[in-house]
């Protein structure tokens, strides 16, 4: 019952989080310019020069492919290392099929990135900006260790710090990509919709028990009851 309660939550917010995406989608594609509130809304942001260097720490794990890989590949490796070779091997995917997901996505749109005559450029941006790369990585790989945290792992330090630090993550990328100039609120909250979408389609394993951890057990054909 409780599990049914959750896959039926799960599709909801699956489907809540889809429908935001597409619809920002289309308005981006309909006006890909930034709207006057989006650059009020950076403008506002980046008035809190003291953030600089916390947000720009949040946005540091995504700021290349190699930085990106090499944190996919060291987490799903102790994950592997510790006999969570499932969780590891699920992660993976999620983590490689949203980068390639969000490069599609990019490509299709093809909205332009912030410029200096608009907001502060506090980082180098590259490439086309909706939906953000960093939201849409940051919010299915690392709140799907989230999941895994939550769902897998004994209350603990180890549980606590890993959904401390992964929810921290998500929370802030949002923010510090606007802050930094690199994307417009379209593009943030796009990012997180589509990320959460792919986590929820993908990423169940992570939080949810094997076939094998929820079969009842059985008798062994070694110690069935003898006949009489």
């Amino acid at each position: 019952m409780i599990r049914r309660q959750a896959a039926h939550q799960e599709r909801q917010v699956c489907l809540v989080a889809g429908l935001t995406a597409v619809a920002f989608s289309a308005l981006v594609v309909v006006h890909p310019q930034p709207l006057a509130w989006e650059i009020a809304f950076t403008r506002w942001v980046q008035q809190w020069t003291l953030l600089y260097l916390p947000l720009a720490a949040v946005s540091w794990p995504g700021n290349s492919v190699a930085i990106q890989g090499l944190g996919l590949v060291l987490i799903c490796w102790l994950l592997a290392r510790h006999g969570w070779r499932r969780e590891a091997r699920t992660l993976a995917w999620v983590g490689v099929g949203v980068f390639l997901l969000n490069l599609g996505l990019k490509a299709l749109v093809g909205r332009p990135r912030p410029t200096a005559e608009v907001v502060t450029l506090y980082a180098a941006a590259h490439g086309w900006s909706f939906p953000s790369g960093h939201v849409m990585f940051y919010t299915a790989f690392y709140g799907g260790l989230v999941g895994f945290a939550g769902g897998k792992l004994s209350p603990g330090i180890s549980r606590t710090v890993i959904m401390a630090l992964g929810a921290l993550l998500v929370g802030l990328v949002g923010w510090s990509r606007i802050f930094l100039g690199a994307h417009w609120l379209t593009d943030v909250i796009a990012g997180y919709g589509f990320g959460i979408v792919w986590l929820l389609l993908i990423g169940r394993p992570l939080w949810r028990p094997s076939l094998l951890e929820t079969r009842p057990a059985t008798a062994s054909p070694d110690h069935s009851p003898s006949k009489p």
